[in-house]
């Protein structure tokens, strides 16, 4: 215990060593949560997940108490720390409520916290434009004095000189003497120099110098320390690694700042001696002659005009930023990681009807004795009257399910394989409609109980981007589409659906949820994805409305749509479903104050439809086996 309370004090004493650690954690187990692995991952990393994201949160609060304690500490770095703090809280918060199954709250999260980062994000874009226009305000006021300017280079020159001259080199004959070199120099040359450039801002334009013009000896030669010791390493894959490593730390800045430092380039010449070096005039751009000033951070760049530059390189700054923002967030709603699997249960069962049982049982045999003789009026009944009480049992004659196999589930499933039911969002209407309310969750425990199929533990949303993620044979072999407002899909994510039903053979189950726009609008995305197939009405007699349960007529909340369900069929399968009644809400809490047989119908047609789809998606896997 001793032990262990010594090495949690070691660690206090390097607050920015865990910081760092910490933070690579937090952001691989984000990726993996957000992109790699967003279904419910297994017991060890569930663990892992939750390890470091409470990891991260808890380092977020005690930076946060230290913000607030040294409330005279760089105004800056508090910032930092509260940005910082809010994106982790931001995340945590999204986490707990997706791991709750509150999919409003989770979505209404999501969208919330988009919003404050990008107005956190926009602070910071407004911040450093301003650092990067007053930094190159004193360095036309200071091209003037070469003295002045000197001076100012001086005070530093020492450290700086230190740091190139020792530093590389020791790391690198540290790290050859490690067993991995090219590692140890990565984990321990990056890290250190992040906090370097965290904790020495006031350096950064001196070691810009170094990388860019050099430092002069002291016999006015010009050297550069960090090209010699690269030179004298005989390996070069140490010549390229040591180089990279190098130059990452203060890579983010180089662009930033003028390519074409002109006048101080001039007074750097004026102090060393050295007018013609090929570097310098690359650096002053006097290769080609043009004058134009084209950096964005500089206000007296050209295309800013020669009227109100600071209000131009504002706007500038804000829409290039929101530009960014939103590529950045389209393309991160698109990444999905290296794959997504979906996995059927094991088993096996048989396409027939489930057969229902009505047993009449006997409960209590009761004899009146009464006094003939009574004064009190009492109407005897028959002495051999019988109560009864009918229940009605469904008795399962066989597994439900397809194929040979222990117990009930799918001839091509996994032992670890489940149910799962997976909601499709899309844009321009309400995608999440009874989402959050049991309506898809309520369907899933019912699918349970009457297969007697292992199910997931809870249901889940994807984008119709996200379709793209699942291989050929691990597809979701139904995917549910409601709402009661518009659907607006791009070409891309007509692709997806077109290859999700044909190629991978997918199954969407429709579900008007509330309007004859809503059905105006499935109608039309249906004939962008299948324009060769038209709708036709599913007859009641049809598998899908007799297997595992006989309907004997279309169930529905309200007939938004028609009073008949609609199918799209494909090579003798149905690949879309349309129910134009609003089932969903049948299945939710409350059951939208329907009576009980209509929903129980409901569900059974739910039930027939789920294990429509796996079943056939089971009978293609095992003939693509059999072309094997």
């Amino acid at each position: 215990m001793n032990q262990f309370l010594a090495r949690l004090m070691m660690l206090r004493q390097r607050p920015v060593l865990v910081t760092v650690v910490v933070a690579a954690l937090w952001g691989l187990a984000s990726a993996d949560w957000l992109w790699f692995r967003p279904g419910s991952p297994g017991v060890i990393t569930a663990v892992l997940r939750w390890g470091a994201f409470l990891a991260a949160t808890g380092l977020a609060v005690m930076w946060t108490r230290w913000a607030i304690w040294h409330g005279s500490a760089d105004p800056v770095r508090r910032s930092a720390v509260y940005s910082a703090t809010f994106v982790v809280g931001w995340q945590m918060s999204v986490f707990v409520s997706d791991a709750m199954a509150w999919h409003v709250v989770t979505t209404q999260l999501a969208r919330a916290g988009t919003v404050l980062l990008f107005l956190v994000g926009l602070m910071w874009v407004v911040y450093g434009v301003e650092m990067a226009s007053q930094f190159y305000d004193r360095l036309r006021k200071s091209s003037g004095d070469p003295v002045e300017q000197a001076a100012d280079l001086g005070g530093l020159l020492g450290p700086l000189t230190l740091w190139a001259l020792l530093f590389p080199p020791g790391v690198i004959f540290w790290s050859r003497r490690q067993r991995h070199p090219l590692r140890w120099v990565a984990l321990g040359l990056l890290p250190w120099a992040s906090v370097h450039f965290l904790c020495f801002p006031h350096w950064l334009d001196q070691l810009i110098g170094i990388a860019r013009w050099s430092i002069a000896g002291g016999n006015g030669e010009r050297i550069y320390p960090v090209a010699d010791y690269l030179g004298a390493v005989d390996d070069g894959r140490w010549l390229v690694g040591i180089g990279c490593l190098l130059v990452v730390p203060a890579a983010w800045s180089f662009w930033g700042w003028d390519r074409r430092r002109r006048i101080a380039a001039d007074t750097f010449d004026q102090l060393c001696g050295t007018p013609g070096d090929p570097v310098d005039r690359w650096w002053r751009n006097d290769l080609d002659g043009t004058a134009y000033n084209w950096n964005p951070l500089d206000q007296n760049a050209w295309y800013y005009g020669q009227h109100s530059r600071k209000l131009n390189q504002s706007v500038a700054a804000l829409v290039s930023y929101s530009f960014a923002f939103a590529l950045t967030f389209l393309l991160l709603g698109q990444l999905g990681g290296c794959s997504e699997i979906y996995e059927m249960p094991a088993g096996g069962g048989e396409q027939q009807q489930i057969v229902q049982q009505v047993k009449v049982q006997k409960v209590i045999k009761r004899k009146y004795i009464v006094n003939p003789f009574s004064a009190i009026l009492f109407q005897v009944p028959p002495i051999d009257d019988i109560k009864l009480q009918l229940t009605e049992l469904t008795h399962h004659a066989y597994k439900v399910g397809y194929g040979q196999g222990k117990g009930a589930g799918y001839a091509g499933g996994t032992n670890l394989g489940k149910v799962r039911f997976i909601r499709l969002e899309y844009s321009g209407g309400d995608w999440d409609q009874d989402f959050g309310i049991g309506a898809d969750l309520n369907m899933l425990i019912e699918y349970n109980v009457r297969t007697q199929q292992k199910v997931h533990n809870k249901t889940e949303s994807r984008t119709v981007s996200q379709l793209n993620n699942f291989p050929i044979g691990k597809s979701p072999p139904m995917v549910y589409l409601t709402g009661q407002k518009s659907i607006s899909l791009s070409q891309n994510e007509v692709k997806a659906l077109r290859t999700y039903l044909n190629e991978k053979h997918g199954m969407i189950f429709g579900d008007n949820g509330g309007s004859g726009h809503f059905h105006n609008q499935f109608m039309a995305m249906m004939r962008r994805v299948l324009p060769t197939i038209d709708p036709v009405p599913v007859p009641l007699d049809d598998v899908i409305h007799r297997i595992p349960y006989q309907i004997p007529f279309l169930p529905y909340v309200a007939p938004h749509g028609g009073q008949v369900a609609l199918g799209w069929k494909v090579d003798g399968r149905w690949v879309c479903y349309y129910h134009p009644g609003d089932i969903g809400d049948a299945w939710a809490d409350g059951h939208a104050g329907v009576k009980p047989e209509i929903y129980e119908y409901c569900y059974q047609l739910g039930t027939n439809v789920i294990n429509y789809s796996h079943a056939e998606y089971s009978k293609w896997l095992e003939a693509r086996k059999q072309k094997k």
